[in-house]
């Protein structure tokens, strides 16, 4: 059975003077250092979260000008290639316009060729029927 005496106010004594001395040498520094360390694991989230949010708006300003990069590219492509094609049927068709002058003149080349080379065959011809007709007659005609 407890008995109560006067050891029971020395321990109590005992018992309040030790929780005072362990609570400035104990409980204070190790609650401190858990109050340090909470902090920190706090600001280190936070540091996180705004280095994930600047990342992220980051990534979306990279994406959003390479994309614009992109379509002004698809712009200069599209308006060479429209240039390069406005001058591809603009030759083309000089092309055209120097063949068919070739063509014509080639045509008209061939055409007086084909003209002197009748008439020398027709005065060949005629020479040739004047000499076959002198000798079938035997006498000049």
């Amino acid at each position: 059975m407890i008995s109560v005496n006067f050891t029971l106010l020395v321990q109590l004594a005992n018992f309040l003077i030790l929780l005072v001395i362990l609570n400035y040498l104990l409980f204070k520094p190790v609650l401190r250092v858990l109050d340090e360390r909470e902090k920190l694991v706090n600001e280190s989230a936070e540091a996180k979260e705004r280095l994930g949010k600047l990342a992220s708006e980051n990534i979306e300003e990279y994406e959003s000008r390479l994309l614009a990069a992109k379509q002004e590219a698809m712009g200069i492509r599209a308006a060479e290639r429209t240039v390069a094609n406005t001058g591809f049927r603009q030759k083309m068709q000089e092309a055209r316009v120097v063949g068919t002058q070739e063509l014509e003149k080639a045509r008209q080349e061939i055409a007086s060729e084909a003209e002197r080379s009748r008439e020398t065959l027709m005065a060949e011809a005629r020479a040739l029927a004047s000499g076959i007709a002198v000798r079938l007659v035997g006498r000049k005609l």
